[in-house]
C-alpha cells in the first residue's frame, strides 16, 4: 500500500513539474511570464478607457450646460443598417476589376480599448470581372475568384474612432477576409491588402451635430460597453 501511495505521489509531482528537469521547468516558467505580460498589458488598456471615461463623467458639469448621448454596439449596427447597402465600384478595390462591390451589413460589433473596436463587414460582387491579362494557366484560377466574391467576403475589421470638429472619424483596417466559396488564401491575403491599401485608405466621417440645435459634440469616448458622446453648447 504505501509502495502505491508513493507512485501516486511521484505522478502527482510529474504532473506539476516538480519532477522535471530545470530547462523544462525555465521554459514553463517563460511562457506563464509571457501570458502574464499579455494579460498585463490588456489591463492597461482597459484601464486606460475606464480612467478616460470616469474622467468624462467628471469634466461636463464643469464645462456648464452638457449632456451625454450613449451607443451600444446594437445601436451602431442599427445605424450601419440605415445606410446599407451601399454599392461601390470595383475599380476602387482594384484598378483592373469591373462591376461593383457592394457592402451589405455591419455586424458583430465589440469595443475594445484605446478607441477601438471589432467588427465583421459583409461584401459581395455583382458582374465582377478582371480586365487584365491572364496567362491561360491561371485563367481558371481568376474565374474561381471571381466567383468566390459574387458569393459574398467577409472582413474582419479593426476600426479607430477619432472626433475631429463635429465629425466622428473611422479609420477601419481589414484584418482577415474569407471568400464564403471557393476559399484561397492567396487571394484573400491580396483582398485583404487591396482593401487596406485602396478602399480603407481615407476614414469614413459621420457627422454628430444634432439637427435643429445648438449643442456640438465635444468630447467621444469608447468605453467596453458604450460609445458615450457628450455635447454642449
Amino acid at each position: 500500500m504505501r509502495a502505491l501511495q508513493l507512485s501516486l505521489l511521484l505522478v502527482a509531482l510529474a504532473g506539476t513539474g516538480c519532477a522535471t528537469n530545470p530547462a523544462t521547468r525555465l521554459r514553463l516558467a517563460e511562457k506563464e511570464n509571457q501570458r502574464l505580460t499579455q494579460e498585463l498589458q490588456a489591463t492597461s488598456l482597459a484601464l486606460q478607457s475606464v480612467n478616460a471615461y470616469t474622467e468624462e463623467l467628471r469634466s461636463p458639469g464643469q464645462a456648464g450646460r452638457s449632456f451625454n448621448m450613449y451607443f451600444t454596439p446594437a445601436s451602431l449596427e442599427q445605424l450601419a443598417s440605415q445606410v446599407l447597402p451601399m454599392k461601390m465600384a470595383a475599380r476602387s478595390f482594384h484598378q483592373q476589376l469591373q462591376g461593383d462591390v457592394i457592402v451589405e451589413r455591419i455586424s458583430d460589433i465589440r469595443f475594445g480599448p484605446s478607441n477601438t473596436f471589432t467588427c465583421t463587414a459583409l461584401l459581395r460582387g455583382e458582374n465582377i470581372r478582371y480586365t487584365g491579362k491572364v496567362p491561360k494557366a491561371y485563367q481558371d484560377d481568376v474565374r474561381r475568384f471571381q466567383a468566390g466574391v459574387a458569393a459574398g467576403v467577409v472582413a474582419s475589421m479593426t476600426v479607430e474612432l477619432s472626433l475631429v470638429d463635429t465629425s466622428l472619424l473611422a479609420r477601419a483596417k481589414a484584418t482577415r477576409t474569407r471568400l464564403k466559396s471557393n476559399s484561397n488564401s492567396t487571394a484573400e491575403g491580396m483582398l485583404r491588402d487591396q482593401m487596406n491599401d485602396r478602399v480603407l485608405r481615407v476614414p469614413f466621417g459621420f457627422e454628430l451635430t444634432i439637427q435643429g440645435g445648438n449643442a456640438v459634440p465635444r468630447r467621444m469616448v469608447l468605453t467596453a460597453n458604450h460609445l458615450v458622446v457628450t455635447y454642449a453648447p
